[in-house]
């Protein structure tokens, strides 16, 4: 039976600096656009990271661009999913040109929204005076997704921009998927997603590994994670993560 692993990257395998104190880092995980080291394994996480490579492929599904992805200093030899997945490489780093296909129908037909979306983010952050930054993400020449912050993470600027947002997409019609992670408020398009990525890789996967079972494995740390960690036949979150904290905060029904 292989083991396949699909791993989340950031707090997840690896923390920014300022989540992991000093003493507790074992190795520079990732390099930020100057070069300098920016996040970094745990000893805990290091010895996780050394567990897997030893009896499973490992397959990163991240939220990273592929310049982000290239200045991760972890090594992955197999498929890779990127862009929260919009965008597929296939084991050696090309793209898979059948995903880039089915992405660039779903992206075209929304363009325009995401467009919309960004200017109505910077048109808000400004009459508010919320002092947001707000980015258009582009994969494959074309808008994937709309991604605001707030420099200091200030929570109020944050929450106010989330419900103003909201009302300028309710009132314009707009379906673009929401999701909210530590700073950021991300607006993707949809069909954009890691659970969709993951189950194109699985069916490659499957394919290819002719008559030998596969023992899948789902690590994130994020509610956003959740979907394509439920496609695995087992999941794996950090302590303290989004994930556990928001299973922890909601009375669920137990049956």
């Amino acid at each position: 039976m292989q083991t396949i692993a699909f791993c989340d990257l950031d707090d997840t395998l690896f923390y920014t600096g300022r989540k992991l104190d000093e003493a507790l880092r074992s190795s520079t995980a990732a390099l930020d656009r100057i070069g300098e080291a920016h996040s970094f394994v745990s000893r805990h996480q290091a010895h996780l990271l050394g567990t897997l490579l030893a009896g499973a492929t490992l397959i990163p599904v991240t939220g990273r661009d592929p310049d982000a992805y290239g200045r991760v200093q972890m090594v992955f030899d197999s498929w890779a999913i990127l862009d929260h997945g919009a965008t597929v490489l296939r084991p050696g780093g090309l793209p898979d040109r059948v995903w880039q296909l089915v992405m660039r129908e779903a992206l075209e037909d929304q363009e325009q929204a995401l467009r919309l979306a960004a200017q109505a983010a910077g048109h808000i952050s400004d009459l508010m005076h919320l002092g947001c930054t707000v980015r258009l993400h582009e994969a494959g020449g074309l808008p994937m997704m709309v991604v605001v912050k707030h420099p200091y993470a200030l929570q109020n600027s944050l929450d106010t921009m989330s419900q103003q947002w909201a009302l300028w997409r309710q009132e314009a019609g707009v379906g673009l998927r929401f999701f909210a992670n530590g700073n950021n408020l991300t607006l993707i398009a949809r069909g954009v997603s890691k659970e969709a990525a993951v189950e194109y890789v699985l069916g490659q996967l499957r394919d290819d590994s002719e008559d030998q079972e596969l023992l899948t494995l789902g690590l994130g740390d994020s509610l956003a994670d959740a979907p394509f960690m439920n496609l695995c036949d087992f999941a794996l979150t950090p302590g303290d993560s989004q994930l556990m904290r928001g299973v922890l905060e909601n009375e669920l029904e137990q049956r």
